[in-house]
């Protein structure tokens, strides 16, 4: 058994992130000694009910004591200040380990590491459209992001030579635009096996969105939509599920569901209940623009809804690329959705069969490839040791595969 590290900073934070590292311990307990680097303690129990995984056999190792105390200290405030100790701490102890795997995307880790990039912090290079893909308590430029870069000690040699993967095309593209190189696009895993869509005549017309409550998803911009579809003449409503993060942001969410019958701000609610509201609403809808992939899209085409979402990022994929789920602005989504629930046949044509998001996005599929992308890793980091030449590892990886 080989020793490995997968690094993450908060499993609590129960987002996409952490859906992603929670099927990757489960993928790899069974082959390795895994130890999660963090910077919090996880509750696996907890996490497995919110999950639907099986995580049971992980060490936990918190990533010394600055990290952990500005995590509890200021939350999320100092993000990249943590992210970037948490890069120096893992790299300071990668000889504890046969491999790191890193799943809160690309940090300062020298050759014979994994890395899943959800997104690009881009911390050696300036991209066009910073402000849509970095994240947003980064000033370009400034001090902190200085100090936080020297820190990280990310470099673009380092990135080229470890094994990148990405959550979606759109992410790699942009990965390869910061670092020189192209990542391998791994879609990160769909929860299928709950869902058991209901025959279409016998669900709500009604809408549901998955996601962390923040303002990024831009909650209030589709309850608006919502207003506007029902000022049209469309009986509908909307459901609104997921954890806080942000808690001024879920006020003003309340407030407005406060006046509105029609709409239910739920917040987290267990597995089951999410998998019967998706499983028994036609319509689904997500907000937040640029996103890296849309796992909580994914879930939603996987349970039979018909998803409506913005017109960038990663979420092409997922609705592959129909125009008419695909929205530039509020206005706009109200037009293209109003056209879908005037027209049944239309309806009918834009429904994605549940085995397809199954093949193309579930969990087993997802865990495979973790799974031979750590053994390659491996395979190659002992070949360094040994003196093997890297061609020659190429060959057998390949002839193995």
């Amino acid at each position: 058994m080989a020793d490995v590290a997968v690094i993450h900073m908060d499993m609590m934070a129960k987002g996409g992130g952490e859906a992603v590292a929670m099927n990757v311990l489960e993928a790899l307990q069974g082959d390795h000694d895994v130890t999660l680097l963090t910077l919090t303690t996880p509750d696996f129990e907890e996490l497995n009910d919110y999950f639907n995984t099986n995580v049971d056999s992980v060490s936990v190792q918190k990533a010394g004591h600055l990290a952990p105390f500005v995590h509890d200290t200021y939350g999320l405030k100092y993000y990249v200040l943590q992210n970037a100790l948490l890069s120096r701490y893992a790299r300071r102890h990668a000889d504890e380990y046969d491999l790191l795997v890193s799943t809160i995307n690309e940090l300062g880790l020298e050759t014979d590491s994994v890395q899943y990039i959800h997104f690009p912090f881009d911390w050696t290079v300036s991209l066009d459209n910073r402000e849509h893909i970095f994240h947003p308590t980064v000033e370009d430029d400034s001090f902190y992001e200085k100090l936080c870069t020297q820190i990280a000690g990310v470099k673009q040699e380092d990135i080229r030579a470890n094994t990148l993967l990405a959550n979606s095309r759109w992410t790699a593209s942009v990965v390869e635009d910061a670092y020189g190189t192209k990542p391998r696009v791994v879609h990160p895993p769909i929860d299928t096996n709950e869902f058991e869509p209901r025959p279409w005549e016998e669900r709500e017309n009604g809408f549901v969105t998955l996601g962390r409550i923040e303002r990024s998803k831009r909650i209030t911009e589709m309850i608006e939509i919502i207003d506007a579809l029902r000022e049209r003449g469309h009986d509908t409503h909307f459901h609104i599920i997921g954890p806080t993060v942000d808690e001024e942001y879920r006020e003003e969410v309340a407030e407005m569901a406060r006046s509105r019958p029609y709409i239910e701000l739920e917040g987290e609610v267990p597995r089951s209940t999410l998998v019967e509201r998706v499983s028994t609403h036609k319509f689904g809808i997500h907000g937040k623009q640029f996103e890296h992939f849309g796992m909580a899209v994914a879930e939603l085409a996987a349970g039979g809804a018909i998803p409506f979402v913005p017109n960038d990022g990663g979420q092409h994929a997922i609705v592959d690329g129909r125009e008419e789920l695909l929205y530039e602005s509020p206005s706009d989504a109200v037009e293209k959705i109003n056209g879908v629930l005037s027209d049944p046949s239309l309806q009918r044509d834009l429904r994605t069969r549940p085995d397809e998001i199954r093949r193309r996005f579930g969990r087993e599929r997802f865990r495979d490839e973790i799974r031979t992308v750590v053994t390659d890793a491996l395979k190659r980091s002992d070949g360094r040791r040994s003196g093997v030449p890297i061609e020659l590892l190429d060959d057998v990886t390949e002839s193995t595969d």
